[in-house]
Parts: C-alpha cells; sequence; structure tokens
C-alpha cells in the first residue's frame, strides 16, 4: 500500500477534479482544480513534478462542489448541489 502525495486533513470532500489547460487564467496551467463538497470551495493545487507545491480555495461559501470543468474558452464551469446551479468563473474586468 502506497501513502497518499496529499491529502486534506479535515477532509474537504473531494469530487470532481481537473487539470486546467485552459488560456484565461495561464497562471493556472498545469495545477488541478478539484470541487470540495464540505469545504464549499473551489480547491486549486499547484504541482511541481509529482509534488503538491501549493493550495488555494476561491468561492468559499459558494455550495457543495460537485464537479469541475474548463470550458472551450478557459473559464471554469462548476456543478453544485444546490439545486443543479452551473456557475461559471471568468476574469473581472
Amino acid at each position: 500500500m502506497e501513502q497518499p502525495i496529499y491529502y486534506w486533513d479535515p477532509v474537504i470532500a473531494p469530487s470532481g477534479m481537473v487539470f486546467y489547460d485552459g488560456s484565461l487564467f495561464p497562471e493556472w496551467r498545469g495545477s488541478i482544480l478539484v470541487g470540495g463538497l464540505s469545504s464549499l470551495s473551489l480547491v486549486r493545487l499547484t504541482l511541481s513534478a509529482d509534488r503538491v507545491t501549493g493550495e488555494a480555495r476561491y468561492l468559499e461559501g459558494a455550495g457543495r462542489i460537485r464537479d469541475v470543468a474548463v470550458a472551450r474558452d478557459g473559464s471554469i464551469l462548476l456543478l453544485t448541489d444546490d439545486g443543479g446551479q452551473v456557475l461559471r468563473l471568468t476574469r473581472g474586468n
């Protein structure tokens, strides 16, 4: 049995996960985006080789994020448990 490379304590109850490869947030390229069911947030993990080097949380309190996807335009789509809302994350003006 192998130890996990990364884990949360307390657990965020990870759900959908995607590697970000879009163009809208170029500084996020190569990051892992994870939906948090119990953390009620989008979690971004930065990587270097096979190690997690950083963690940031976004949209805390936005609801239980069930799934994460990257749209063709580079925006991030989040599916929540709160009535099946789809949230679109884009850059502000």
